[in-house]
């Protein structure tokens, strides 16, 4: 307990110091259930892909004063690998995968983080950009259909919320994910057509870059997707061939 409350202290005081630089909350969803283990790609190449999004976020002088990351992996149960930290002083565990996707109560246990990192903003008076989720899976969710249900309905909730709503949810859906499932969850699906996370990490990365370095609320434009990445389509079947 101590040693939470002197972590707490710790990232406060960098936060004040930093006091009228806006913040950017960014909590990476990570499915961990055991086809993400099939032959070791999947999950080797996200291994590879977090150390690379925290290297490349890190590099820039703004966005590693200004970016903070949490690490949430869901499979049977939700573990919060590391709730928010600032981008350099987050962890990279090489996961393991096994189980089933419990999605629904990894998704809750995100807004939760999200939610009480934004309120720590406001209490420090330090301005914050739209925080965003990054939910990466592979599969159908083993969750009930009551629990992605209360789980849809919250991100749809928080997305609505103000004028420009409060979160930015997108789902990254890689192998034989249902396309339909992440729909009913957010607009904002892509998708890639291997197991090589490098150039979406690297796309992520620079999405923060640009977001760290804008005013808060200003829009900003983001880059091409990778090769092996596009913006999914609600049906599969009418569009199975890449461009």
């Amino acid at each position: 307990m101590s040693e939470q409350l002197s972590m707490d202290r710790i990232l406060k005081d960098k936060m004040i110091n930093s006091f009228g630089e806006p913040h950017l909350a960014c909590a990476l969803l990570l499915d961990t259930s055991q086809s993400m283990g099939v032959g070791n790609r999947a999950i080797d190449s996200l291994n590879e892909g977090i150390k690379r999004f925290k290297d490349s976020v890190t590099a820039d002088p703004i966005a590693r004063n200004r970016v903070d990351v949490a690490l949430i992996a869901f499979n049977s149960q939700v573990d919060v690998i590391s709730d928010f930290v600032p981008i350099d002083q987050m962890p990279t565990p090489d996961l393991e995968a096994d189980g089933m996707t419990d999605m629904a109560q990894g998704i809750q246990t995100a807004i939760d983080l999200v939610k009480r990192r934004t309120n720590m903003y406001h209490s420090l008076g330090t301005p914050c950009h739209k925080p965003w989720i990054i939910m990466i899976t592979d599969g159908l969710s083993t969750s009930t259909e009551d629990d992605m249900q209360k789980a849809a309905d919250r991100i749809h909730e928080e997305e609505a919320k103000g004028s420009h709503g409060r979160l930015s949810f997108w789902a990254l859906g890689i192998d034989d994910y249902d396309s339909d499932e992440l729909f009913k969850l957010t607009k904002r699906v892509l998708e890639l057509r291997d197991q090589d996370f490098s150039g979406i990490f690297d796309w992520f990365s620079e999405s923060m870059a640009c977001i760290s370095q804008s005013q808060v609320g200003e829009h900003v434009d983001f880059g091409i997707l990778p090769e092996n990445a596009r913006k999914a389509v609600k049906d599969r079947t009418i569009d199975e061939d890449w461009d």
